[in-house]
Order: C-alpha cells, then sequence, then structure tokens
C-alpha cells in the first residue's frame, strides 16, 4: 500500500452474533462462517503487525423478528452461508423454518447482528 493509503472493511462480525436467525435455523452455517471470517482481533492484530494504524467499530443490534419476514430469504438462499451449506442442512433448517411459521404464523426469535468497520492507515 502507498504511503498515508487508507484500508476499509466493512463486514459481518460472526463471532458476536450467535444468535442471528440464520445461525438458529442452519447451525452448520456458524461453523463454515468460522472457518471463512477472522475474530475482530486477529484482524486488529494482523494489520498492526504490518504497521497499520487500526481502528475497529463494531454496530450490535439484539431484537425479536418475525420468521415469516425471513423465511423468504432462506427460500431463495439470498444469504451467501445458506449456499455453502450442505444441502441436507439448508433443507432441515428451510423446513424448520416453514414448520414454525404454519404453526404460528406471528412466531418471533430473537436475533442478534454485529456489523464491524474497520479504517487502516499506513503512515
Amino acid at each position: 500500500m502507498k504511503k498515508n493509503g487508507v484500508y476499509k472493511l466493512h463486514n459481518i462480525a460472526i463471532h458476536d452474533m450467535r444468535k442471528w436467525w440464520v445461525y438458529h435455523y442452519f447451525p452448520t452455517a456458524y461453523e463454515e462462517d468460522v472457518k471463512r471470517f477472522w475474530e475482530k482481533e486477529v484482524i486488529f492484530d494482523e494489520l498492526s503487525i504490518r504497521g497499520f494504524n487500526t481502528e475497529l467499530q463494531m454496530t450490535y443490534r439484539l431484537e425479536k423478528i418475525r420468521v415469516s419476514d425471513y423465511l423468504g430469504y432462506a427460500e431463495n438462499r439470498d444469504i451467501s452461508i445458506l449456499t455453502l451449506i450442505d444441502d441436507q442442512d439448508y433443507q432441515e433448517g428451510l423446513e424448520k423454518m416453514r414448520y414454525d411459521v404454519k404453526r404460528n404464523p406471528k412466531k418471533t426469535i430473537v436475533t442478534d447482528f454485529a456489523e464491524m468497520f474497520c479504517i487502516s492507515t499506513k503512515g
């Protein structure tokens, strides 16, 4: 990177969102994401070792969601991790969601979501 360059990274922080609705219905998705995503401390340390001045900001929310509002995302596999998990695990999670919605169309679950914003500069 050139002197005075800026590196920016914005991504989910999966290690801080174990209650995410995706992991609730598709537990193997978390296992796959752990393989794909470094923890925020590792990112910070690796950039620091390489001479970057790094700042990480985290946003986090915990909320109740209606399962029926998210069923379409699951059915379309619109969440990238759902394309990476085993088809059988995907089908089992999808059926669990459908069952919950059929049994109670207004069913809610508690979900969380975390985002990481990283800005690093090299002087």
